[in-house]
């Protein structure tokens, strides 16, 4: 709530459009810092150039271009949240075939737009405009006597509040199966406390599933506190609410007193035995959009195309057609680190999001896609 002296009737008198400094005011310091959680979100797209966000460096969107209101109701979510006012996808504005500048490849790429979200393409790495932490340890915070160094990238890997970190820039997503919902743990939910990792959300999708797209995410991983009798999630108070404050962990450094204490905040009891655990979120990634020509070529992912001179593996032979043109130029990683970028191990990498580790055989050019086979043998083409 507002403190008691904000005069609420001249709040509400000046009200004025909103800007992107307005909601990134909040949004690009989710987690508690810039860039801390939303890997394709921070202060850069305030007045980011047009490789950075293509939408909003280089058409000058503000947010609600796609986020827009209706009755109060703000559409759009993260992915960590259910969807409560509306959802925000790339189709409303491009439709279901958004592929349609008379290339040869349309045909092509609107089929692929069925089974990949566009973002994958488009968006072929996340935290380009800045770095975005990745790793976030709660257990090894309270150490008086540790001083906090400096990464490659100038972000610190330790504050004494709150843990160590590990950021990443320009990093490649994490790709999986998703067909929009989301499985998530919620304050008192039981978990496998003898697992090795747990996973506080994750997508629900399946190769399977017709429904399912791949689908880009940052990884976002962590050391948390479980309730080593109740097998749940421990809510640590940490934030003193005054002076007189006993129990606040940024104040006392006490992780017993500050998981009393925020048990207690949210109705749960505490054992007062605990255990730390390794936890990770899937944050899927919807902004940072690059200009089309930046976008994955077919070799980036296709390897089997890499040696290929013409469309002949499919298509009947016609050298006319500038195949290297279609097929080889794509994200150009070079150009990338030159402007400072850390993507000099992507520089020529192919089979970009691991077809195997999404459940495919291989490559669907050589072994054919989902719900289809490749005529004419083309498996035994290599």
């Amino acid at each position: 709530m507002p403190k008691k002296d904000v005069d609420l009737k001249l709040v509400a008198e000046n009200v004025g459009h909103s800007s992107r400094a307005s909601c990134g005011s909040c949004h690009f310091n989710g987690g508690g810092g810039d860039a801390v959680k939303h890997a394709d979100m921070s202060r850069q797209l305030l007045e980011p150039n047009r490789n950075c966000d293509v939408h909003m460096g280089g058409y000058d969107f503000t947010c609600t271009e796609c986020h827009t209101t209706r009755n109060h109701k703000i559409a759009g979510r993260s992915s960590s949240v259910p969807v409560a006012e509306g959802e925000v996808t790339c189709q409303q504005c491009h439709s279901d075939e958004p592929h349609y500048c008379g290339s040869l490849l349309d045909h092509h790429l609107n089929k692929h737009a069925k089974t990949l979200d566009c973002n994958v393409c488009h968006a072929p790495v996340y935290g380009k405009c800045k770095p975005t932490k990745t790793w976030w340890d709660w257990s090894k915070a309270g150490d008086k006597k540790r001083k906090p160094k400096k990464d490659k990238y100038g972000k610190p890997d330790y504050n004494k509040k709150k843990g160590e970190f590990k950021w990443e820039e320009s990093a490649v997503p994490n790709y999986a199966w998703s067909s929009g919902y989301m499985n998530r743990i919620f304050i008192g939910d039981k978990v496998n406390i003898n697992a090795d990792t747990i996973n506080l959300t994750e997508p629900v999708g399946s190769i399977n599933d017709p429904g399912s797209k791949i689908t880009p995410f940052k990884m976002m991983g962590g050391i948390q506190a479980v309730d080593a009798d109740h097998d749940y999630f421990l809510v640590p108070h940490l934030w003193p609410r005054n002076k007189e404050d006993s129990t606040a962990y940024w104040k006392h450094f006490d992780w017993e007193k500050a998981f009393q204490d925020g048990m207690d905040a949210v109705g749960l009891d505490y054992s007062g035995s605990y255990k730390w655990k390794e936890t990770w979120m899937y944050w899927r990634l919807d902004h940072e959009v690059m200009p089309k020509e930046m976008s994955l070529s077919c070799v980036q992912c296709h390897e089997s195309l890499k040696g290929d001179k013409t469309c002949n593996r499919c298509h009947q032979d016609n050298r006319n057609v500038d195949f290297k043109n279609i097929a080889h130029k794509g994200t150009d990683f070079s150009y990338m680190k030159s402007q400072g970028r850390d993507v000099e191990h992507l520089i020529n990498k192919t089979d970009y999001i691991n077809f195997k580790k999404l459940g495919y055989k291989g490559d669907p050019v050589i072994h054919g896609g989902r719900f289809t086979k490749l005529p004419m043998g083309y498996e035994k083409h290599e």
